[in-house]
């Protein structure tokens, strides 16, 4: 079984130019995600018991419909994006549902070749909150780097007049990711992955199950935590934008 746990670090940055009214500011925690080949689904929840109770994965948590396997639905992204067929194996890099509860700002779907070593596709469910609407993005697997357009709404205090540069390494014994956000020549923010490979064992998945069961939750409550001293900060405010994106809820 190639599938695994990767834990280490998210990195967020806030650079302090004109885009953010000079408010510069940086917070990082720790995180543990699970790597999970979608074709090894089963064998990884049959493991231990706790990841079909305490830690389960949700189909209607991840992009697409719920009537579709969610290796479908990626695999046919990758497909119209790339502009060729895809049928290799997707690797997905989330937390699972926790505890009863779930939200992921970022999913990174790792595309490989059949033999599940070349990177051939790298695509990205982002999702906001409280909107809940998500937008996937797919960016070829061969360079490392990947630039594209901003066009879900993340953050209020971020403009929609901005880009993304995508930084990535294949995951091995360790997973770097970068998503730095751009207006024009100005940097304007970045988030950042920095993560060290470990075996899906009974032991490791009981730990996770049993002691870091609340990180899911954690990543929300930060969320609004950090907006909220943006906003005592002063940070410049970006509503909701009315135009039409593609977009969908759930």
């Amino acid at each position: 079984m190639k599938s695994s746990l990767y834990r280490g670090w998210v990195t967020h940055h806030r650079h302090g130019g004109p885009a953010t009214g000079g408010v510069d500011h940086r917070f990082r925690y720790r995180v543990t995600m699970p790597f999970v080949f979608l074709d090894e689904l089963e064998e990884v929840t049959r493991r231990h018991w706790t990841w079909r109770t305490l830690i389960r994965f949700r189909r209607a948590d991840f992009v697409g419909p719920v009537d579709q396997p969610l290796r479908t639905v990626v695999a046919q992204r990758v497909s119209e994006e790339l502009g060729r067929p895809y049928e290799g194996r997707v690797a997905l890099l989330a937390q699972w549902r926790m505890w009863g509860f779930h939200f992921n700002p970022l999913s990174l779907y790792y595309c490989f070749d059949s033999s599940g070593e070349s990177l051939e596709a790298v695509a990205l469910e982002v999702r906001n909150t409280p909107w809940l609407e998500r937008h996937l993005y797919v960016v070829d697997g061969a360079s490392g780097v990947a630039h594209f357009d901003k066009v879900l709404h993340v953050s209020p205090f971020l403009g929609m007049d901005q880009s993304y540069e995508f930084h990535f390494s294949t995951p091995a014994e360790s997973c770097r990711a970068t998503l730095v956000n751009w207006r024009g020549s100005e940097r304007v923010f970045d988030a950042s992955l920095s993560l060290t490979r470990e075996d899906l064992t009974s032991r490791s998945m009981a730990r996770v199950a049993w002691m870091r069961g609340w990180e899911n939750l954690g990543v929300t409550v930060r969320i609004y935590l950090q907006a909220a001293r943006l906003a005592r900060r002063r940070a410049p405010f970006h509503s909701h934008p009315a135009k039409e994106t593609e977009v969908t809820r759930g």
